[in-house]
């Protein structure tokens, strides 16, 4: 018996089967679970750790510093592509390191894009905001803005005025820019002209004004209890609502050297209200006063975080699908029949 099979080796030297790979043909790949969920969870952990970087107060107050933490994840995704081309070169089979070197790669990619995308559109604004003073005017009596130059307050972010203070519809305008952005002068109460001959502060919406006639419906526009006005920070919005001012100022015979634009509120005014300060300006900022701070301000930080738990979730979702589709895929190798049982199946 033994002298036939060595005779069939020698009758077919180059069909002599091989050892067979974890993935040839005929050798089935028994996969184990443990790769598969740190495939899912470390790719989605770095996602996490790149989106909080990049999205909250390090990346706001310390750039440098997040990068230099996100630049530790890139070390790390080197190292396991060494690892995955090492695999590769001195093993054919498809391993779990080249796998999870391209999607940890998609993850820190997707990381930083919507991390950096969430802190421009919502943290930037919530936390330069909070950095910002409000100003309550002398002892708390609130703003004059017939009164008061627009210079005076330029590092407000809230400004209360006082009571009675509202916008005046009549010299309302607008600059259309794909988005109807409006604008109205303040003025102090029992005023129509302001004492300064200037008008510096403006109550600002969008697609709240009619484009035919001065007309002017935004934010809390209908409230008799309104009378705080929130810093418009965007300076891509800010371009346009300067230019509806300028269209304001010709229409209307006006000067507005100083403008400070405000998103018309009432909300914080009760808080604002009881705030101990001490001259113009309240003291220590929003910062110091997280019960003054309006609806619209808490919203920002909020719709923020509310963007970390979604992508975060989506994230997770999408490494759990790659994984379930990479197992599919290694399970299936491997399953045909091999060449070499057939060939020599088949000799004398």
């Amino acid at each position: 018996m033994n002298g036939g099979q060595g005779m069939d080796a020698e009758i077919t030297p180059l069909l002599k089967k091989p050892r067979a790979a974890l993935f040839s043909p005929g050798h089935r790949m028994r996969m184990n679970i443990v790769p598969m969920f740190l495939n899912i969870f470390i790719p989605w952990g770095i996602f996490v750790y790149c989106f909080g970087l990049s999205s909250f107060y390090l990346m706001y107050a310390a750039p440098l510093i997040a990068w230099i933490c996100i630049s530790v994840i890139f070390i790390f995704w080197i190292f396991f592509v060494i690892v995955a081309f090492c695999a590769r070169r001195y093993d054919p089979d498809p391993t779990w390191f080249t796998f999870f070197s391209i999607l940890a790669l998609i993850c820190v990619i997707w990381g930083i894009v919507s991390g950096l995308a969430n802190l421009h559109k919502y943290e930037a604004p919530y936390f330069t905001l909070l950095e910002m003073s409000v100003a309550t005017g002398v002892n708390g009596t609130g703003v004059n803005p017939s009164v008061i130059s627009g210079e005076d307050v330029m590092d407000a972010g809230l400004i209360t005025f006082q009571a009675g203070s509202s916008f005046d519809a009549t010299k309302a305008w607008h600059f259309m820019k794909g988005t109807l952005y409006c604008v109205a002068p303040i003025l102090g109460p029992g005023v129509s002209v302001p004492m300064r001959q200037t008008y510096d502060f403006w109550a600002i919406g969008k697609d709240c004004c009619s484009i035919t006639a001065s007309d002017f419906r935004c934010g809390s526009w209908g409230s008799t209890q309104a009378h705080t006005g929130l810093r418009e920070i965007n300076e891509a919005d800010l371009e346009f609502y300067r230019l509806a001012v300028k269209q304001a100022e010709s229409l209307y015979d006006i000067m507005a050297p100083h403008p400070i634009f405000l998103k018309w509120t009432e909300g914080g005014s009760s808080s604002l209200s009881s705030l101990s300060s001490r001259g113009f300006f309240g003291s220590g900022g929003l910062a110091a006063h997280q019960d003054a701070l309006p609806p619209e301000v808490k919203a920002l930080h909020i719709k923020g975080f509310s963007n970390f738990i979604v992508f975060s979730g989506s994230n997770l979702l999408f490494c759990i699908f790659a994984v379930t589709l990479a197992s599919a895929r290694f399970a299936f190798l491997g399953r045909s029949r091999s060449p070499y049982d057939e060939v020599l199946g088949e000799a004398p």
